[in-house]
């Protein structure tokens, strides 16, 4: 069977399928999932430091897949690849599980939320889950 046989030709500017593609002009894909950000502390390097909060720096878990791969919101400086980072899952306050992982990639926010701001996407590995 010939591949081309069902290809079809496309008038472009047929006025139907100008006012569809309008109609989707304002239209953006969402591609986060039903993964519920959490606020956590996280510190850059691998020695946690004190317990009352100080040296850490307040982020949002933004995804974990349950795999060891996380992706942490911060408003701090774009951060390097390969980076350690420490991050303590707090809650209201009270240290909660610390982790230590490697920084794989940062990029700054993209979303029209975050233009004008100090955003920023790290992707972070840690190695070793309990």
């Amino acid at each position: 069977m010939d591949p081309t046989s069902r290809l079809v030709d496309v008038d472009w500017n047929d006025p139907r399928l100008q006012e569809l593609l309008k109609k989707t002009e304002g239209l953006r894909l969402d591609d986060r999932g039903t993964y519920k950000p959490r606020r956590i502390r996280v510190h850059l390097g691998w020695q946690p430091l004190g317990a009352d909060g100080a040296g850490w720096l307040p982020a949002l878990l933004v995804w974990d897949t349950g795999h060891g791969d996380l992706v942490v919101k911060t408003q701090t400086m774009q951060l390097r690849s390969g980076d350690p980072m420490t991050l303590d899952r707090a809650s209201n306050g009270v240290a909660g599980r610390v982790e230590r992982g490697e920084i794989v990639q940062c990029r700054a926010g993209a979303r029209p939320e975050d233009q004008g701001k100090d955003v920023f996407l790290a992707w972070v590995h840690v190695p070793t889950r309990r």
